[in-house]
């Protein structure tokens, strides 16, 4: 059995109680667009989705980041910051000092290898030794007057061997005295062996000192000052980042399946913080991959895994960009013949 239903209303749309209705089929329009309405709205995520699907597919895009020429400066040695003379955002001209270290225990080494002090003319072991040759001079003149008078018969052999017994006494407290006086003098001045060494490690330990002096090998920028004055420091600390003044590298993260754009020399380029585009060129080849940056991976991606291709602007980047691994995009031309396949 089949039931149809008909009305006078279907028959009829226009009219409502046998009066007519002007706006019914406009409100029929405007029934019609809402429905529409509501399945562009349920539709747009998909329609997002695919039309980014399909914007991937005919052009090829891809993060990149700048990298500034960093110069890291590391201690060499153990010691104490002494001076830091500059701070973050300082501008440096070849051959400013940076900062210095010190090293307390190789002062007090050098202070302790300080050659001392050997006996001179005046002082109590000189004057001893002038008074005892003053002695042995009148000892001699003595036996001089004895051997004068033994000769008159004035006096006798005993008193002459007296004379000369005083004379050989006073002459061996004078070989004890300038013996005294040579030991205390090779005490003070030490074994000229055991000279030289002190002399090498103070000079190598005053090189050492020297080397923890640290100034700019060329024009920069202070990046990043790591360490504090009066911080203790041991050898390989990073100390500071000093940005050189060269262009910055922009090295790109591209998808391996379009591995073929990174040859050297192949344009691209680079939209910026601001909107605008600049000119860029790849460098070499992509040599290693790396994992993406966590505020660079894109939604939806399964790989997050990069070619690492290095590029360089093709005209000199404004101080503004010149920011270390700042955010960016780029964008390849595409080679149509890849894509339909004319290159096979």
């Amino acid at each position: 059995m089949k039931i149809r239903f008909n009305s006078d209303k279907e028959r009829n749309p226009t009219q409502d109680g046998g009066l007519k209705v002007l706006y019914a089929p406009g409100k029929r329009v405007a029934f019609r667009l809402r429905w529409y309405l509501i399945l562009l709205l349920i539709s747009s995520p998909l329609l997002w989705f695919f039309g980014r699907l399909g914007v991937g597919y005919l052009r090829v895009e891809a993060p990149a980041q700048i990298q500034m020429p960093v110069v890291e400066l590391r201690a060499r040695e153990a010691g104490t910051v002494a001076e830091l003379l500059v701070k973050a955002g300082d501008h440096v001209q070849p051959g400013q000092r940076l900062l210095s270290l010190d090293n307390p225990e190789w002062r007090l080494r050098i202070q302790q290898l300080q050659p001392g002090e050997a006996p001179v003319a005046g002082s109590p072991s000189s004057q001893a030794i002038q008074l005892q040759q003053r002695a042995i001079e009148l000892a001699r003149q003595r036996v001089s007057q004895v051997q004068a008078l033994l000769a008159q018969g004035a006096a006798t052999r005993g008193e002459l061997l007296s004379a000369q017994a005083e004379l050989n006494t006073q002459q061996q407290v004078l070989l004890d005295l300038q013996a005294r006086l040579r030991a205390q003098r090779s005490q003070a001045e030490g074994d000229p062996l055991q000279l030289l060494r002190e002399d090498r490690e103070r000079q190598w330990l005053q090189s050492r000192l020297d080397g923890l002096q640290f100034t700019a090998s060329e024009e920069g920028r202070v990046a990043e000052v790591l360490v504090s004055a009066g911080e203790n420091v041991g050898p390989g600390t990073l100390l500071l980042r000093l940005e050189r003044s060269a262009e910055p590298l922009l090295l790109i993260y591209l998808e391996p399946r379009f591995a073929a754009y990174a040859e050297p020399g192949h344009p691209l380029e680079v939209r910026m913080p601001d909107g605008s585009w600049r000119s860029a060129r790849v460098l070499q080849a992509a040599d290693s991959a790396r994992r993406l940056p966590a505020g660079m991976q894109k939604p939806f991606t399964v790989s997050q895994m990069g070619l690492l291709v290095p590029a360089e602007f093709e005209q000199p980047l404004p101080p503004l960009w010149r920011v270390d691994q700042l955010p960016l995009k780029v964008r390849f031309p595409h080679d149509w013949s890849r894509f339909i396949g004319l290159d096979d």
